[in-house]
């Protein structure tokens, strides 16, 4: 967690408790007053505490970031009031008591006086940057120090480098060139690149007429056509295999060639007729190809690594989502020595393609979709590993497992619609309500646009010796917690649960949180230890796509 909203969140718990000093709570007042995102935190904060205390059965709207911007309650049906009705009128009471704490706190007060204010909290578009995306990599080599490029990626102006392999680019103007390495290129603008190196082919439509690739020696300008460029440290060769290009070499007349029309430039400038060769220029046709023999290899590898470790005994449960039918209801758990009772009940969520069009996967759409399991033990360790496919982060609370109650030693995993990796267990019975409170190991925000539609590897371990709760993203060390001796309960439960969703209505009218993953799952592990750095790591190398 940002060490300032850490700051707030301990200032909170104090003045909650009764026990903050007059020094910290003028502290407190001087950081809501400000800073607009210190007063959004902490309305979030009282809505999140007020969520988890409610009944189970009741419905927990999803509240927006910006309070005012849009009605937060449902007008009540008449004829029913059930613990549903209850839970949202106490959470908007929450919410109502929340902003109107905060004004006092901005007016000075000791937050005795509820009064309304929309904090002076702006609605913000989602932005993001770019001028091309990568579209294919088949068996890419990147450059020492370069980090690696991913499928999908926004590409910005800049350098990109390619030792080996092949890369597709779709600049935004409509024109796509698939790269072949050794490459070096600068992507200038969305209509313009500077090739310093590699074989390229380009495929130009008419609407990215215009689009241009341009070298130390001359400067290739497309009319509406498909050419390769063949560029070294000696000489530049262009060849036309549809359409027409427009050449303007330097210190040198303008000229265009044609469809089966090639030239070269070699170290004087002088611009020399060759024979084109497209069977040289890799195009998009060969690349697809390529592409597909590179996913199955990939979910061959996978798969070999899925069948070995199965037999890890430290494995709790494992869903490998794998070769499932359409509409199978069942999803076996994959842990050897087999054990049936492990399976969990697919509902509602449908079966489609999964990291590689070999493997399949369950998507998480409407609100009822999930996977229930029941899983018996005590646990004084523990890890959790997931694939996913995030389409949207449009719920307040983004379920990927939750207990069905939350209960003492329950533990919950989920994604803020901020973003941010949510990680809690609770340390006493949900009965107590003096007890101490569950510790939320909220990691920096890690999502952005780019992301949305990616396979990605997510992890939290547990470690019960040194109470550290650490979350991972695509192998990677995220953020890292050490919960206080208070908040640590004894050991670690789970019983009945779901993935991608929460909550199973007891009432016939009960209604439920909308909580459920909007996306994709094709793996999910729990093990009953903490996994190192380099085991969560491994795990993604072998489950990358």
């Amino acid at each position: 967690m940002n060490e300032k909203y850490s700051e707030i969140e301990s200032l909170l718990f104090d003045w909650e408790a009764g026990t903050i000093s007059d020094a910290d709570l003028v502290r407190l007042q001087t950081l809501l007053k400000e800073d607009p995102e210190a007063r959004k935190f902490y309305v979030q904060w009282q809505m999140l505490t007020t969520a988890l205390d409610l009944q189970p059965h009741a419905a927990q709207p999803s509240l927006p970031d910006n309070l005012p911007s849009r009605p937060l309650l449902q007008q009540a049906k008449p004829s029913s009031f059930s613990w549903a009705s209850i839970a949202a009128f106490a959470l908007a009471a929450c919410v109502l008591l929340s902003v109107g704490l905060l004004w006092s706190f901005l007016a000075g007060g000791n937050g005795s006086t509820p009064i309304a204010s929309n904090g002076g909290t702006e609605v913000k578009e989602n932005t993001s940057q770019g001028i091309a995306i990568l579209t294919r990599l088949v068996e890419p080599a990147w450059p020492e120090g370069q980090p690696s490029r991913q499928v999908g990626e926004a590409l910005t102006s800049g350098r990109f480098q390619l030792d080996e392999g092949l890369a597709q680019i779709e600049f935004f103007c409509g024109a796509t060139i698939v790269l072949e390495g050794p490459a070096d290129i600068e992507l200038e603008s969305s209509t313009q690149a500077l090739v310093r190196q590699g074989k390229i082919r380009a495929i130009v439509p008419p609407a990215a007429r215009g689009f241009s690739l341009d070298t130390d020696k001359m400067k290739v300008v497309d009319l509406g056509t498909e050419f390769g460029m063949a560029v070294s440290t000696d000489a530049v060769e262009v060849q036309v295999f549809d359409g027409e290009v427009e050449l303007q070499p330097l210190s040198k007349d303008v000229r265009r060639i044609t469809t089966g029309q090639g030239v070269s430039v070699g170290k004087t400038g002088d611009l020399t007729d060759s024979a084109t060769q497209p069977e040289a220029f890799i195009g998009i046709p060969e690349l697809e190809s390529l592409s597909l023999q590179q996913n199955k290899q990939r979910y061959a590898q996978w798969k070999n690594w899925s069948d070995s470790i199965r037999s890890d005994p430290r494995l709790v449960t494992y869903y490998a989502f794998d070769q499932l039918t359409d509409w199978q209801r069942r999803l076996t758990c994959e842990v050897m020595p087999t054990n049936r009772d492990l399976d969990g009940a697919i509902i509602g969520a449908k079966v489609v393609e999964g990291r590689w069009p070999e493997k399949s996967s369950l998507e998480f759409k409407q609100p009822a979709d999930r996977v229930r399991v029941n899983i018996p033990g005590q646990f004084k360790s523990l890890t959790f590993s997931c694939w996913t496919r995030i389409d949207s982060l449009d719920r307040m609370y983004n379920s990927l497992f939750l207990t069905d109650s939350y209960d003492k030693g329950e533990p919950h995993w989920q994604i803020l619609d901020s973003g941010q990796l949510y990680f809690s267990v609770r340390p006493v019975d949900r009965v107590n309500k003096d007890g101490p409170r569950d510790f939320k190991a909220l990691s920096p925000s890690f999502w952005n646009p780019t992301l949305q539609g990616k396979w990605i590897h997510l992890a939290v371990t547990c470690d019960w010796d040194s109470r550290t709760i650490i979350h991972y993203l695509n192998g990677k060390e995220l953020s890292r917690h050490i919960v206080p001796v208070e908040q640590m309960p004894a050991s670690a439960q789970i019983g009945t649960a779901s993935i991608g969703n929460w909550e199973l209505p007891t009432l016939p009218d009960a209604e439920f949180a909308v909580r459920n993953l909007n996306g994709r799952i094709d793996e999910f592990m729990i093990f009953s230890s903490a996994l190192t750095s380099d085991e969560i790591q491994d795990i993604y190398d072998h489950g990358k796509p």
